[in-house]
C-alpha cells in the first residue's frame, strides 16, 4: 500500500532549498520546472507569486523541501532594496541550501550585486543560475558577483535543469539522522496549529507538565517547530509546536514567511493537527486557511478553544455559533474547549488527538470496502452523465495517513461533485472518520482484480 503523495518526514528532516532574486528573473518558473508541476503563479510582471510557497520534490536521488521566495514585498512599482532584504533573510532563516537566480538578459545588476554581499556573509551552500540564457555565453556578466562559477539555465524551456539538479544534488548537506529517541515510532504525531498567542506553547507546556516550551506574552515568540516527546501508555507521543500563522497569500513579513515554511513541514511529520483557537478573540479567515492547509496536507483535524475562563455562558453559546458557522465547509471536525493554563480539558484533548491520529492510520479489507460502496450505491445512485448511467465497479485502498481510496468508474469525469461529497461523507460516517481528510480517486482503467474472462 501506497502511502500519501509526499515523503514520509518522521524518520529524517528534508533539508530546505529556497530560491532567491530580484523581481522578474524567472524564480516562480525554475520553481515549477524543479518541482514539475505548476504550483506557483507566474507572469510578466514582479510581485505575481501569490500561491503555493513550497514543495517536496526530488532533486536526483534526494529529497527536499523547495521553497519559493518570490512575492516577499514584491509588487510596488519600484523595486525596494529593504524588500529584497527581507527575502533573502527570510531564505537564511529556513534554507540550508539557496539557489540565486539572476536574468541574462538584463545582466548582473546592482541590485543582483547587493543580494550577493548579503548571501556572501552567511555560511551556505549556495548556487548562482542565470536564467533566460537561451544565448550562449550570456552567464559571463555574472562572473563580477564574486559567487564562482555561474550556471546558465532556461527555467521556461528546460535548457541546463539537468546539470543544475545534478549539482544541486553534490552540494546538499548530508542526511540529518535523528538520535535514539527520535527514531522510535510514536504512537500519534501531533502538531499544534493556530495564530500568534493562542497559547500552543502554553497547551504543550501542560502536556508535558514542564516548561518545555519558551512561553511569551508577546505574539510571535516561537519562531520554530520543536518537537518534544511524551511518554504515553506504553509508548511515546510526538509534540510538535508551530510557529504562529496570520496570512497565507501574499506574505510581506519574515517571521510570517518562515513560519508558514515551518508549519508545513510540521504538517507533513503529523497525523493530526489540533487547530487552537482563542476564545477572548473572533474567528477570522486566516483560521480556517490554516486548518484547510492540515487537511491538504493530510492531517487529521480537531479544534480547541482556549482560554474559555474568559467567557462567560452566553458569550460561549455566541462563540460556538460563530465558530460552527466559519466552520460549515469542514465536515465532522470535532471541537473541544479548554484552559490550557489551568490545565482544563487537556487530558482529554491529548487523548482524542491520539485516537485521531490513529483514525487517520485507518485500513480497510478491500471485501468490507466493496460492500460498503455497494450499499451506497444502492442508498443513493449515481447522477447520470447526460444521460449515461454512471456505475462504481470496484475500490480498492492504496493508501494512509489520510485513508486513500481508489475507485474504478465506467465515467470518471461525468461523477458530479455533489456526488464525491457524498461518499466522502458517507465513508467518514460508516466507518467512524470523525476529523479525518478521506481522498477519493476515480479511474476508468480496468478493474486489475476482474477475472479475464469476464466483460
Amino acid at each position: 500500500m501506497d502511502e500519501r503523495d509526499h515523503v514520509d518526514c518522521s524518520a529524517q528532516r528534508l533539508p530546505v532549498v529556497a530560491i532567491v532574486g530580484r523581481p522578474n528573473v524567472g524564480k516562480s518558473t525554475l520553481f515549477n520546472r524543479l518541482v514539475g508541476k505548476r504550483k506557483a503563479i507566474v507572469g510578466d510582471r514582479p510581485g505575481v507569486t501569490v500561491d503555493r510557497l513550497e514543495s517536496e520534490c526530488a532533486l536526483g536521488k534526494r529529497k527536499v523541501m523547495l521553497v519559493d521566495t518570490g512575492g516577499i514585498g514584491e509588487g510596488t512599482h519600484d523595486v525596494m532594496q529593504p524588500a529584497i532584504d527581507a527575502q533573502v533573510e527570510a531564505a537564511l532563516a529556513v534554507a540550508d541550501m539557496v539557489l540565486f537566480v539572476g536574468d541574462a538578459q538584463a545582466g548582473a545588476t546592482p541590485v543582483d550585486a547587493s543580494i550577493a554581499e548579503q548571501l556572501r556573509r552567511h555560511d551556505l551552500p549556495l548556487l548562482l543560475l542565470v536564467n533566460k540564457a537561451e544565448k550562449p555565453g550570456s552567464e559571463i556578466d555574472f562572473y563580477s558577483l564574486g559567487l564562482g562559477e555561474p550556471h546558465p539555465v532556461s527555467a521556461a524551456h528546460g535548457a541546463g535543469i539537468r546539470d543544475c539538479i545534478r549539482t544541486i544534488e553534490a552540494m546538499l548537506p548530508p542526511v540529518e539522522q535523528l538520535d535514539d529517541a527520535e527514531q522510535e515510532e510514536p504512537l500519534a504525531s501531533v502538531a499544534v496549529i493556530g495564530r500568534p498567542n493562542v497559547g500552543k506553547s502554553t497547551l504543550i507546556n501542560a502536556w508535558l507538565h514542564r516548561e518545555r516550551m519558551v512561553v511569551s506574552s508577546v505574539a510571535g515568540t516561537t519562531r520554530d517547530a520543536i518537537d518534544s516527546l511524551l511518554p504515553y501508555r506504553d509508548g511515546v507521543v510526538r509534540l510538535v509546536d508551530t510557529a504562529g500563522q496570520r496570512k497565507h497569500g501574499r506574505i510581506n513579513d519574515i517571521v510570517e514567511f518562515v513560519a508558514r515554511v515551518k508549519a508545513v513541514q510540521a504538517f507533513r511529520r503529523a497525523d493530526v493537527a489540533v487547530m487552537l483557537l482563542d476564545g477572548g478573540e473572533g474567528v477570522v479567515e486566516q483560521d480556517m486557511r490554516l486548518m484547510q492547509l492540515a487537511l491538504d496536507e493530510g492531517c487529521a483535524l480537531l479544534v480547541a478553544v482556549n482560554k474559555l475562563d474568559l467567557l462567560d455562558d452566553e458569550a460561549w453559546r455566541y462563540y460556538a455559533e460563530r465558530l460552527d458557522f466559519r466552520m460549515r465547509g469542514f465536515a465532522d471536525i470535532p471541537v473541544f474547549r479548554i484552559t490550557a493554563k489551568d490545565g482544563k480539558g487537556v487530558k482529554r484533548l491529548l487523548n482524542e488527538a491520539v485516537q485521531a491520529a490513529q483514525r487517520n492510520r485507518f485500513e480497510i479489507g478491500t471485501g468490507a470496502l466493496n460492500r460498503w460502496l455497494e450499499a451506497v450505491q444502492a442508498a443513493q445512485h449515481p447522477p447520470s452523465d447526460h444521460g449515461a448511467v454512471v456505475r462504481l465497479k470496484y475500490a480498492s485502498q492504496i493508501g494512509t495517513r489520510p485513508p486513500s481510496i481508489k475507485i474504478f468508474c465506467n465515467r470518471p469525469k461525468g461523477l458530479k461533485t455533489s456526488y464525491r461529497r457524498y461518499l466522502e461523507q458517507s465513508f467518514r460516517r460508516e466507518f467512524d472518520l470523525a476529523g479525518v481528510p478521506v481522498r477519493f480517486t476515480f479511474s476508468a482503467s480496468k478493474n486489475p482484480y476482474q477475472s479475464e474472462g469476464r466483460r
